[in-house]
């Protein structure tokens, strides 16, 4: 099982009020993006099998030790570093340093269509995707990138 990564100096109570700001900066950022129409309700399930690997290798989540939802599906470049995890049913979270941020985003930009993806918004610092049953954003805040990818 994957267990919560903690950066150093910080508990439990600062992650998550990271996490939570990450995830309001992310919606700002989005709002600024044009709007996408929502995701039909009719839309199929996701595939449950491995995708192919993007053209430019990364660290599949599940090869880090994610086990729910599209870890088999979600890349991160290689040498992306992860200072919280975050893995549960229908809930995946991952963060790592601001620094990264970029690279990662360009990374997801370039990969997540491939992989069975749709990006709906996309800003400097932040993009919105889904695939029709799983929902997910990525956000870059003055600290740490986040990526958050959840089901209803």
């Amino acid at each position: 099982m994957l267990r919560a990564v903690e950066a150093k100096g910080g508990g439990f109570l600062t992650r998550l009020g990271s996490v939570l700001g990450l995830a309001a900066l992310g919606l700002a950022g989005l709002a600024a993006c044009a709007g996408a129409p929502a995701p039909s309700a009719s839309s199929p399930a996701a595939p449950a099998t491995v995708a192919p690997a993007p053209a430019e290798p990364g660290q599949r989540l599940d090869q880090l030790g994610f086990s729910h939802g599209p870890a088999a599906r979600l890349y991160l470049p290689k040498g992306a570093s992860v200072t919280y995890a975050y893995d549960a049913e229908k809930t995946l979270i991952v963060l790592g340093p601001a620094d990264q941020g970029p690279a990662v985003a360009a990374y997801l930009a370039d990969t997540l269509p491939g992989l069975g993806w749709t990006v709906t918004a996309a800003a400097a610092d932040a993009l919105r995707f889904d695939d029709g049953t799983w929902q997910g954003s990525f956000v870059i805040g003055q600290t740490e990138w986040g990526l958050t990818v959840r089901a209803e």
